[in-house]
């Protein structure tokens, strides 16, 4: 088509985008109206105002006798991130980032190798259509196809990602519970923990790279020269789950143990047995509040994690039965190991024994370490190194209902 055409030129316009402003066009001039002065590639059109934005990009014969020229003129300022995008997947260190691929047409004398840097924002063109951000990840310079422009164009294709978290989850058998693994990408320079992504990455003794209380362990992976990735791994799952703190589980079990007999109360009495000739003896008698168990016994199992490293909890001492055994004249008293109270025996022979003088005598026995078994008696707690932790394990046992 045809443009306000003048004795010695003509305009023929095409449109590289959807945007009619963005328009590239030759004109075929007459060399012998305009004189044998070739205008330098890049200069201005000669009608500013009409196409204050165009530059001339190429000029090459029209005819065979070169008496006409067609002058290719290409608008410098190209709204182009409207219609340079496309939707594509980026690799970056062997992980996959979904992203969005422009191509920029830029002249050669203004491109710059710095400018966007790697890692900024892209463009929100059109407006609202990409979701989350992206980031540039990735450029590379190809020369244009064409011959009119590629004496003062090259076209850069710009990948940006989208910069989102990347989780994996992964169900723990020993806890019962899941747990998550997140990647987050950085590039060189990112501001992370305090420092810049590039400096903890060779600082392995940095507290960043300990693992926490909350159970999280992070690692880092260089991608490329400029992206690295951070992995954040949920060694344990700390999170409280209601009034249940995470990190911590209990169950109950059975296991096999002994609790000894328990002496009642008053639980060594003497009967007296009278003799034909009048004489008095006294013969023991020993009373049991409970015999002695050894088996099955139900049990509960306390099992926490800690980062730092956990104290065994105290274990008391088991039931520590004693004998009672007691020798006179007169009567003879031997009880087997058992829990009991602080036991007095009296002893006397009266004034009227024919053959031992009158005599008196107290036996005392203290109480036994447990005088009853307890209602519930820690028999172990253990501490051991687990996940880059401590992990202890305590063993509750419950005496059988008698």
């Amino acid at each position: 088509m045809a443009l306000n055409p003048s004795p010695q030129r003509q305009s023929v316009v095409t449109f590289p985008t959807p945007n009619v402003n963005d328009i590239l066009f030759f004109e075929t001039v007459d060399a012998e109206r305009v004189g044998p002065d070739v205008p330098k590639y890049g200069s201005s059109h000669p009608d500013y105002k009409k196409w204050p934005n165009h530059r001339l990009v190429h000029i090459e014969a029209a005819d065979d006798q070169t008496r006409y020229y067609r002058y290719y003129y290409a608008a410098d300022q190209l709204e182009q991130d409207n219609d340079n995008w496309s939707y594509s997947e980026a690799d970056i260190g062997g992980t996959k980032f979904d992203a969005v691929s422009r191509d920029y047409v830029i002249r050669r004398s203004e491109f710059s190798s710095t400018v966007p840097a790697m890692g900024d924002t892209m463009p929100d063109t059109p407006t609202s259509k990409f979701s989350g951000t992206h980031v540039l990840a990735q450029r590379k310079q190809i020369p244009l196809n064409d011959k009119i422009l590629n004496g003062l164009y090259v076209v850069e294709q710009r990948v940006y990602v989208k910069k989102v978290p990347l989780y994996r989850l992964d169900y723990d058998e020993f806890f019962s519970r899941t747990n998550y693994t997140k990647q987050t990408l950085y590039r060189k320079g990112e501001a992370v923990g305090g420092s810049t992504i590039e400096a903890l990455a060779i600082d392995p003794d940095n507290a960043y790279w300990q693992l926490g209380t909350d159970g999280i362990l992070r690692t880092v992976q260089q991608l490329s020269d400029n992206w690295y990735a951070v992995t954040e791994q949920q060694v344990v799952n700390t999170t409280a789950i209601g009034s249940a703190a995470g990190g911590e589980f209990t169950y109950f079990t059975s296991v096999n143990y002994s609790f000894p007999p328990v002496l009642q109360t008053n639980g060594i009495q003497f009967d007296l047995w009278e003799r034909r000739t009048g004489a008095e003896t006294y013969s023991p008698r020993v009373l049991y509040e409970k015999g002695a168990y050894r088996g099955p016994c139900r049990a509960r199992v306390d099992v926490q994690w800690s980062a730092t490293q956990l104290s065994a909890i105290s274990v008391p001492a088991p039931p520590q039965p004693q004998p009672i055994a007691l020798s006179t004249p007169y009567f003879s008293l031997s009880v087997k190991e058992t829990l009991h109270g602080p036991i007095n025996i009296g002893v006397s022979n009266g004034t009227e024994d024919e053959k031992y003088v009158f005599t008196t005598g107290t036996y005392s026995f203290n109480a036994t370490n447990l005088t009853d078994w307890p209602t519930s008696l820690i028999v172990s707690s253990t501490v051991k190194k687990f996940r880059g932790g401590w992990l202890r394990e305590t063993v509750t046992v419950y005496p059988p209902a008698v």
